[in-house]
């Protein structure tokens, strides 16, 4: 495989619930990924999605706004600048009850966005 450059534009784009939406950069999908993918997102003010649990690690780097992972016991924090480690088989969600977009990048330890079901 060789190097490659993914513009945003040429990813694969998910909209979301209220404006917001998540694009595939680095996947087996966009490049063929054997291990590993990546995109980033943007939650719109008043953003709530719906808990997910993935089969695999999520790692995330909040560029800019500020939010709450939220969790079955309750809800953690984050800000521009921080990372986000979400182990495997955790029910989780992103809330953004800012004013300003929550824009963040992803990977996941999997060649494409992972199995994922809802949380119960």
């Amino acid at each position: 495989m060789q190097v490659k450059v993914v513009r945003s534009e040429e990813g694969i784009r998910t909209t979301l619930p209220g404006g917001s939406w998540l694009i595939e950069l680095l996947s087996n999908k966009t490049i063929g990924t054997k291990k590993m993918m990546l995109g980033f997102s943007t939650f719109k003010p008043g953003a709530n999605t719906e808990k997910k649990i993935h089969t695999e690690e999520e790692c995330a780097f909040i560029i800019s706004g500020k939010g709450k992972i939220t969790l079955k016991d309750g809800d953690i924090e984050f800000g521009p600048n921080s990372a986000v480690y979400i182990p495997p088989g955790v029910a989780h969600g992103v809330r953004n009850d800012g004013p300003n977009d929550v824009v963040m990048v992803y990977t996941f330890s999997h060649p494409e966005y992972p199995p994922t079901k809802n949380a119960e």
